[in-house]
C-alpha cells in the first residue's frame, strides 16, 4: 500500500481553480496558489499546493484513511470539474458534491482543533464543578491531552455518516459570479450560517444555509429551499461577491487563499471585519450550567453567526417583521415536543422577573414567538389536531416555569 506523508485537509483538485497552473496534465504540471497567512501578517504568492493545506501524516501513519480519501477526491473533483465547465450534473455526482462537503466540513485541521477544545472544555467544565478549589485552567490542559489521543482526524471522518442524511433533503444550486470580482476560498471552505437562527446554525434547522466557491466564478450552494423558494443563481453585484469573501475570511483558520495575493488586500485592512473575526475565534465552544443535582452541557458548532445578508436569500414575507435580535430556528422535522416548547414560552407567564427591561423583552419575545409559530406551523404542516389548545393544555401552558434570561446587548 503507498504511504503518503504529506497529507492534505483541503484537497489540490480543490485548490487548483484558484491557482496558476503551469504544464497542466504533464509530469511536469505545477500548481501554484497565493494565500495571507494570519499569523505573522504574511502574504505569499505562487506556492506550490503541494504544501499548502497539509501537515504529516495529518490522518493517518499507515496510509488507509489518506488512500480512502484519495479514491473519493477522484470522484469529487470530476464533478466540481463539471461544475466550473457550466456542464449538468446527474444524481450520482450531485451526490458526491454532497459527499464532498459532508467530508470537508469535518476534515479541516480548524475542525479537528475545534471539537478537541470543545471536548476538553466540556471536561473542565464538569470536574471544576465537582471540585470548586481545582484550577479549571490546568484540568483543561490534562484534558486536553487525553482527548487529543481519542479526538483524532479518524475520529472527525467516521462522524461524516451522520452528516450526509442530514443535509440530503437541501436544494444544491450553482451560483454564477458575473462581476469583474473574483471568489477567493481559504483552508476552512465550507461555510454554514443561517439567517433565521442567526448566532445558531445547525445543519437539520429550518432556514440552515451552506456554500462554498469552486472558482473564481462559481459558487456552489446548499439550502433549505422549503423557506427560501427558487434562488437566483447569477450574481451581476461585486458587494454580493464580497459578502461570500467576507464569510471565508471568518472562517479561515491560518490561511485564505485566491490566484493573487493583492485580492485580500481590503479585507486584511477592514478593521471591522477583523474584528467579527476575532469574535468568532474567541466566542464559546461550550456552555455549562450546574444546578445543584447535575451539570446541563451545550456544545457550540462551528457555525458562523450570519454577520452580513446574502441577497438572494429572501426571509419569508411573514418572518421579516421578526427584528434579527428575536429571530430564531428549529428542527426542518416536526416535533409535537418542539411546539409545546413554543406555546410555553409564548403563554407562559414571567412572574418571578422584577426587572421592567427584562419583562419588556419578553412581552416582545412572545410577540414574535407567535408569528414564527404560525410560520412553523405552516412549515411543518401541523396536524390540525396538534394545533388545538384545550382549556387544560392553556392552564399548563401559563402555569409553566420559564427560565428567560436574555443577552445583555439584546435588550439594552
Amino acid at each position: 500500500m503507498q504511504i503518503t506523508k504529506n497529507q492534505h485537509y483541503v484537497p489540490r483538485f480543490y485548490m487548483k481553480p484558484f491557482s496558476i497552473v503551469k504544464n497542466e496534465g504533464t509530469k511536469k504540471e505545477k500548481v501554484l496558489i497565493s494565500f495571507y497567512q494570519f499569523k505573522d501578517n504574511l502574504f505569499k504568492d505562487n506556492i506550490p499546493t503541494t504544501s499548502v493545506c497539509s501537515e504529516d501524516f495529518f490522518y493517518d501513519e499507515d496510509g488507509k484513511i489518506e488512500n480512502k480519501l484519495a479514491q473519493k477526491e477522484g470522484k469529487w473533483g470530476s464533478a466540481i470539474s463539471k461544475i466550473n465547465r457550466n456542464e449538468r450534473l446527474d444524481s450520482s455526482e450531485i451526490y458526491d458534491v454532497r459527499e464532498f462537503v459532508a467530508y470537508q466540513i469535518s476534515r479541516t485541521k480548524a475542525m479537528l482543533d475545534h471539537n478537541q477544545d470543545m471536548v476538553a472544555t466540556m471536561m473542565a467544565d464538569i470536574v471544576s464543578a465537582e471540585n470548586t478549589s481545582w484550577d479549571k485552567s490546568v484540568v483543561k490542559e490534562v484534558a486536553k491531552k487525553r482527548v487529543e489521543k481519542e479526538i483524532t482526524s479518524e475520529y472527525n471522518l467516521s462522524l461524516v455518516k451522520n452528516v450526509l442524511p442530514v443535509i440530503d433533503d437541501l436544494e444544491m444550486s450553482v451560483l454564477e459570479n458575473k462581476t469583474e470580482t473574483a471568489f477567493f476560498t481559504s483552508d476552512v471552505p465550507v461555510i454554514i450560517v443561517n439567517p433565521l437562527g442567526i448566532h445558531h446554525a445547525g445543519l437539520a434547522d429550518i432556514g440552515i444555509v451552506i456554500f462554498f466557491p469552486t472558482s473564481q466564478r462559481k459558487v456552489v450552494m446548499l439550502y433549505d429551499s422549503k423557506f427560501y423558494g427558487k434562488i437566483a443563481e447569477e450574481i451581476q453585484d461585486s458587494e454580493c461577491i464580497d459578502v461570500f469573501n467576507k464569510y471565508q475570511y471568518i472562517s479561515a483558520d491560518e490561511r485564505i487563499l485566491a490566484l493573487n495575493s493583492t485580492e485580500f488586500n481590503k479585507f486584511v485592512q477592514d478593521d471591522n471585519l477583523n474584528i467579527i473575526r476575532e469574535k468568532f475565534y474567541a466566542s464559546v465552544k461550550t456552555t455549562a450550567n450546574n444546578d445543584g443535582i447535575g451539570t446541563l452541557m451545550a456544545a457550540k458548532s462551528r457555525s458562523i453567526e450570519y454577520y452580513f445578508d446574502i441577497p438572494m436569500l429572501k426571509l419569508p414575507k411573514k418572518l421579516r417583521k421578526i427584528p434579527r435580535d428575536f429571530r430564531e430556528t428549529f428542527s426542518r422535522t416536526y416535533s409535537i415536543e418542539t411546539r409545546n416548547a413554543i406555546l410555553c414560552r409564548i403563554y407562559g407567564e414571567l412572574t418571578s422577573i422584577k426587572d421592567e427591561r427584562l419583562k419588556a423583552h419578553w412581552r416582545q419575545n412572545q410577540q414574535y414567538a407567535k408569528i414564527l409559530l404560525e410560520y412553523l406551523d405552516y412549515y411543518w404542516k401541523t396536524p390540525n389536531e396538534d394545533r388545538v389548545i384545550t382549556g387544560e393544555h392553556m392552564k399548563r401552558l401559563k402555569e409553566s416555569l420559564i427560565h428567560f434570561i436574555p443577552a445583555q446587548d439584546n435588550y439594552s
